[in-house]
């Protein structure tokens, strides 16, 4: 359409001569010279239409939003592609100049050929505007998905503050009670449960988790359902002792299977919230304990048993704070003659002496039987230094004069308790264990002046507890609950959009 305008605009005007010395033989002056203002107007509207006409001819209406071009013809020029074309099409040719044939309409591209697999396609070039750029194709390109830069490292899961942290259901029975062991001549069957709870929290920790600094602490209430002599009434509900203990634990070798742990607890402090404690005159422990831990391989980390075991020896120190050198009592107020021979009240519980220093020597072994199952041993020296009373008192209120009482000559104030406790654990999920095992933690010397066995005494005891480890149980439903969507979001994703 456009060479068909130029050259009827631009073609040889000869023909309109013709027509025009034809009409002037004909017609009169008059006529001649208003033919000839008529043929000249029109020879020039003529010329200055078919120049517009060729340079720019009318455009096609744009297609419709959304939809591509038809087979073999080119896609529309985008917003701002003058810029983009060659200096031959951007300049139309001078008017007097007849214009230069146009280049027939270019044909749809040839469909690129088939990316190998695993190559990624090559980016499309940047483009300016909105639209597509002329000449560009029009197949839309791979979503590459971050490809422009390395894979991102996969979100490491944030540890907990307060992993560690566990609530125990225990059941204990003396061996007595179950009929086990020798017959002894006073009956006193003991029954007790209990709740534990053990919270941890995590002050520090070093990003390789070499080093860590946390806070713990133990808490046990306890009920008695028998008629024993540890409790006034029957089933009566009671607490033990607090405790309440930092911790520094640091790594110092590790090689495959073989690991080698060191930890410090400064200061252990314990709290009389027992009624024992709570009355014969305790204030509060204070004390410190070490220990070194060896883990090392059985049948090595690929085997499916007997894979690991680990061996600590841990040492401890305390010292009970107290109100007097032996159990005292604000409540009691029995009379009791004095060395001066005068009747007073006294609050003094009875005439053992206190320990003064207590240490502790444990040895603790494991041994991971599989993954679910371990087997727990304890060993544990425990001896205590007595305060020392002052027997060179006199009692000078006697007729007679004053006399020294009689007492016993190099007394002992040194004892022992010591505790055997094997003990087999099974973790049945990751978030409950369950344990059951043998205890028995008794004086050294029993209350005959006989030495005791160490592996079983009267006090010894069997035991069942199963543990919440109440980290994983947090961890699992927070996960589950970001899992599974509501019933509502669900009915909104089904609907179709």
């Amino acid at each position: 359409m456009k060479a068909l305008g130029s050259q009827f605009a631009l073609g040889d005007s000869r023909g309109a001569t013709a027509v025009v010395d034809r009409a002037e033989r004909k017609q009169p002056p008059m006529k001649r010279a208003f033919l000839n203002l008529w043929a000249s107007m029109s020879a020039s509207a003529l010329l200055v239409t078919g120049t517009a006409w060729a340079q720019d001819p009318p455009a096609d209406p744009p297609p419709a939003e959304g939809t591509e071009p038809a087979e073999g013809e080119a896609a529309p020029p985008a917003e701002g592609a003058d810029a983009e074309k060659k200096p031959e099409e951007a300049a139309p040719p001078p008017p007097t100049q007849p214009a230069p044939p146009q280049p027939p309409a270019a044909a749809a591209p040839a469909p690129a050929p088939a990316t190998a697999p695993g190559a990624a396609p090559a980016p499309a070039p940047s483009q300016s505007g909105v639209g597509l750029s002329f000449g560009a194709s029009t197949s839309p390109q791979a979503d590459q998905g971050g490809a422009s830069g390395a894979p991102s490292d996969a979100k490491k899961e944030e540890k907990l503050a307060w992993r560690g942290t566990s609530f125990g259901w225990d059941h204990s029975a003396t061996t007595e009670t179950l009929g086990i062991g020798q017959d002894i001549q006073t009956r006193n069957p003991t029954y007790e449960m209990s709740f534990i709870l053990q919270p941890r929290y995590y002050l520090w920790e070093t990003e390789e988790a070499k080093q860590s600094i946390s806070l713990r602490a133990r808490v046990d209430l306890i009920r008695e359902f028998t008629n024993s002599d540890s409790t006034t009434e029957r089933g009566e509900w009671t607490f033990g002792d607090a405790a309440l203990f930092p911790q520094y634990s640091r790594n110092l070798y590790t090689d495959g299977d073989l690991s080698t742990d060191l930890g410090v607890r400064v200061p252990t402090l314990q709290f009389p919230t027992s009624k024992v404690s709570a009355n014969n005159g305790r204030i509060l422990s204070a004390g410190a304990q070490v220990f070194v831990g060896q883990g090392f391989p059985l049948m090595g980390s690929e085997s499916d048993v007997l894979k690991t075991a680990s061996a600590t020896l841990r040492l401890g120190y305390k010292h009970w704070f107290t109100e007097a050198t032996q159990a005292v009592s604000g409540d009691l107020g029995r009379v009791r003659m004095g060395p001066d021979g005068r009747s007073a009240p006294g609050d003094q519980l009875g005439g053992s002496a206190f320990a003064e220093h207590e240490a502790s020597i444990d040895f603790l072994g494991d041994v991971a039987i599989t993954d679910r199952v371990s087997l727990g041993l304890l060993f544990s020296w425990r001896p205590s230094w007595k305060y020392e009373f002052d027997n060179s008192t006199q009692v000078c209120n006697l007729l007679t004069g004053c006399e020294t009482p009689e007492q016993v000559n190099d007394p002992n104030n040194f004892g022992v308790v010591t505790w055997f406790n094997p003990e087999v654990s099974v973790d049945v999920i990751d978030e409950f264990s369950v344990a059951a095992g043998y205890a028995n933690v008794t004086l050294q010397v029993g209350p005959d002046g006989q030495r005791r066995n160490m592996f079983y005494s009267p006090d010894a005891r069997v035991y069942a507890t199963l543990t919440a480890k109440l980290d994983e149980i947090y961890k699992t439903a927070t996960k589950q609950s970001a899992k599974a969507p509501s019933q509502k979001t669900v009915a909104l994703r089904a609907k179709p959009r």
